[in-house]
C-alpha cells in the first residue's frame, strides 16, 4: 500500500505550555504525509497565536478558532475539516513517539482492520522518557476479548489510536465532555468488532493534578454521568450482552461523584443529586445482583440508595479519611 493522507487533529485550549512539545512530535514523525488540523477551542492564553505561529511555517498545519465548546465538539469540527484516509487524535498537553503514525496504519494494513492502537503511557515531567522501542507485541482483538477489557475502562480515549475515516466520521459525538470518548468509542466499537494492538508506548500522557478526582465539585463533574448513562442506554439497545458491564460503570461513577459531594463539603447540586441518587434507589436489586460491580462499590452503591450522605461518611470514618 502506498502511504495515504492521515489526518491528525489536535483540540487546543489554553495549553500554551504544552503545546509546543506536542506540535513538534507530530512534526518530527517519521511517517510525513500528513495533515495536522489545530481546532483552537476558545484559548484565553496563547494557545491560538502558537498555532499560527506554526501553520505560518508549515504549510501541512491547518487552524481554526472556534467559541469553547469542548474537546468532543472540536474534535468533530476537526474531523469535518480533515481530508485524510486516515484520522488520529492527540491532546494539546500530550505528545507521542517519532514512531507514532508510522507503526499504527502499518498494523491496520498489515491486519486489514480499520482500528489500531498502541499503548498509552503516564508519565511524570520529571520522568526520563526512553522511545527505543525495542521488543514489542502485536495482536488482533476480536469482539469478545475487546469489550470486557473496554467496559474495564481500556481502549475509552480517543488519542492512541488511528482510525480508517470511514468508520468514525458517522459516529455521535456528545456535548457532554466528560467520558465523551467512552461513548464515541462504544459506537465505534460496537460497527468494528475487532481492533489491532500493539504494547508499544507510542503516546504519552503526563500526569496533571487536574483530575475529576482532584477537582471541587462542579456543575460539569456530572457531564461524567450523563456520558456514562447514555452508554449504558445505549448498550442495552445494541450490545445487551454487555449491559451489566455499562451499568457498572454508571453505578462507580454515581459512587465517586457522592465522595467529591463529602469531599467539597458543600451542597450546591441538590438537583443533580437528587437525579443520579434516584437512579441507585431505582436499581437497587440490579446493583445486588450485578457480578461485575467490585464488592466494596456494590456495598457502597448500596448503602448510598438508601443514606448516602451516611453511607460516605461512615466508609471515610472506618477508613481514616475524616
Amino acid at each position: 500500500m502506498t502511504n495515504p493522507l492521515v489526518s491528525i487533529i489536535i483540540p487546543v485550549f489554553n495549553a500554551e505550555k504544552y503545546l509546543r512539545r506536542c506540535l513538534n512530535s507530530i512534526i518530527n514523525q517519521t511517517y510525513q504525509n500528513f495533515e495536522m488540523i489545530l481546532v483552537d477551542d476558545g484559548s484565553k492564553d496563547g494557545s491560538g497565536e502558537m498555532c499560527d505561529s506554526f501553520a505560518f511555517k508549515d504549510s501541512r498545519i491547518k487552524v481554526i478558532h472556534i467559541p469553547n465548546g469542548g474537546a468532543s465538539l472540536a474534535r468533530k469540527k476537526g474531523l469535518d475539516l480533515s481530508k485524510g484516509k486516515y484520522v488520529t487524535f492527540v491532546d494539546s498537553d500530550d505528545w507521542v513517539s517519532p514512531f507514532y503514525v508510522s507503526t499504527l496504519f502499518h498494523m491496520i494494513d498489515e491486519y486489514g482492520v480499520n482500528v489500531s492502537a498502541c499503548g498509552v503511557k503516564r508519565v511524570k515531567q520529571e520522568d526520563d522518557i526512553d522511545e527505543d522501542l525495542g521488543s514489542v507485541n502485536t495482536q488482533i482483538l476480536s469482539f469478545e476479548k475487546l469489550m470486557p477489557r473496554f467496559f474495564k475502562y481500556e481502549f475509552w480515549g480517543f488519542p492512541g489510536k488511528v482510525y480508517e475515516r470511514s468508520c468514525i466520521e458517522y459516529l455521535g459525538f456528545p456535548k457532554a465532555t466528560l467520558s465523551e470518548d467512552y461513548y464515541v468509542m462504544t459506537q465505534l466499537f460496537n460497527r468494528e468488532r475487532q481492533m489491532a494492538i500493539t504494547d508499544a508506548p507510542l503516546y504519552y500522557y503526563e500526569y496533571h493534578d487536574n483530575s475529576l478526582s482532584h477537582q471541587k465539585l462542579s456543575l460539569r463533574a456530572f457531564e461524567e454521568f450523563e456520558n456514562v448513562k447514555a452508554v449504558y442506554d445505549y448498550v442495552c439497545l445494541n450490545l445487551p450482552q454487555y449491559k451489566d458491564y455499562a451499568f457498572s460503570n454508571v453505578i462507580e461513577t454515581i459512587v465517586k461523584l457522592n465522595f467529591l459531594k463529602k469531599q467539597d463539603k458543600e451542597d450546591y447540586f441538590k438537583e443533580q443529586f437528587s437525579a443520579i441518587n434516584y437512579f441507585l434507589k431505582k436499581t437497587r436489586i440490579r446493583i445486588l445482583y450485578n457480578m461485575i460491580l467490585p464488592k466494596g462499590v456494590k456495598l457502597l452503591a448500596l448503602g448510598m440508595s438508601f443514606y448516602p450522605s451516611l453511607s460516605v461518611s461512615l466508609y471515610s470514618f472506618i477508613n481514616g479519611k475524616v
